[in-house]
C-alpha cells in the first residue's frame, strides 16, 4: 500500500477514533442475544471483571494526560497538534500510551459480550485501526521533530512498554486536566458496558434490576455536571 493512501486511511481514521467502541457495540447485538442464556448469577462478575480492564485503561490514559505538556504530542481531537514532543513519564516507556490504555477500554468491552470469536475478531481489527493511526502519528512527528524524534523512537518501544526506560514525568499531575479532558470518554465507556448489561437483561426477558437505574443515574450526573463545569465554571484550566 502506497504512503500516500496510508496517510490518507489513517487521518480518517484518527479523526473518527472515538467512535470505535460504538460501533463495536452496534454490531455486538447479534452476538450478545446469542449469548442471551448465560446465567444471570455470573454478570456482576462479568460486570466487575470488563470494569476492571476498562478502569485500568482510563487510569493508563490519566496518567498520560494528567503529566502531558500543553501543546504537546498526546490528546489531539481531530487533527495532529504538537509543538513539543512528549518523552518522559509514560512516553518514556512506549510511543502510544493513550492508544495502549485504548486497548484496555476495548478489551473490557469485547470480553464483556462473552463470545471468543467475537473478541479475536475484535482484537484483530484493533490492530488493523490503529496500524494506520500510528502510521500518520509518528509520520507526522518524524518530519516536525526529526532528530529528536529520531533519538527517541530508537530506544522507546511503539505499543508495549518497556518499563527500565522510565523517566520521571516533568512537572505535578493535573488531575483537573484529566478531569476535563478523559470524562466524555469515561461516560462513552461506562455507557457501553450499561447498554451491553441492558440488552442481556432485556433478551433474558428479566426485571431491569436497579443498579442499571442508579448506574444510568449516576452516568447522567456525571457527564452533564462535568459539561456544566467545562463550560459555564472556571473550575477547569482553560487551556488543554
Amino acid at each position: 500500500m502506497q504512503t500516500k493512501t496510508k496517510k490518507k486511511i489513517g487521518n480518517l481514521l484518527f479523526k473518527y477514533r472515538g467512535q470505535f467502541p460504538l460501533f463495536i457495540v452496534l454490531i455486538s447485538i447479534p452476538f450478545v442475544y446469542n449469548e442471551r442464556k448465560i446465567e444471570s448469577s455470573s454478570l456482576l462478575f462479568e460486570i466487575f471483571f470488563s470494569l476492571l480492564l476498562v478502569f485500568l485503561g482510563h487510569a493508563i490514559r490519566s496518567l498520560v494526560v494528567g503529566h502531558r505538556n500543553l501543546h504537546s504530542s498526546g490528546k489531539n481531537r481531530d487533527q495532529q497538534v504538537a509543538e513539543k514532543l512528549n518523552t518522559t513519564g509514560i512516553y518514556s516507556m512506549l510511543r502510544h500510551p493513550l492508544y495502549f490504555g485504548n486497548f484496555f477500554i476495548w478489551i473490557g468491552l469485547l470480553t464483556f459480550i462473552q463470545n471468543l470469536y467475537f473478541l479475536l475478531l475484535g482484537v484483530l481489527f484493533f490492530l488493523f485501526l490503529y496500524y494506520f493511526i500510528f502510521f500518520v502519528e509518528e509520520e507526522y512527528l518524524r518530519v516536525k521533530f526529526k532528530d529528536e524524534h529520531k533519538k527517541w523512537a530508537k530506544k522507546t518501544p511503539i505499543f508495549l512498554p518497556s518499563f527500565s526506560n522510565y523517566k520521571k514525568p516533568q512537572g505535578s499531575f493535573n488531575w483537573k486536566m484529566v478531569w476535563k479532558n478523559e470524562y466524555p470518554g469515561i461516560c462513552a465507556s461506562l455507557s457501553c458496558i450499561w447498554f451491553i448489561q441492558m440488552l442481556k437483561v432485556v433478551f433474558m426477558h428479566q426485571q431491569v434490576p436497579s443498579y442499571l437505574i442508579v448506574w444510568a443515574m449516576a452516568l447522567v450526573l456525571f457527564g452533564f455536571g462535568s459539561k456544566y463545569l467545562k463550560h459555564k465554571t472556571n473550575f477547569f484550566p482553560k487551556e488543554g
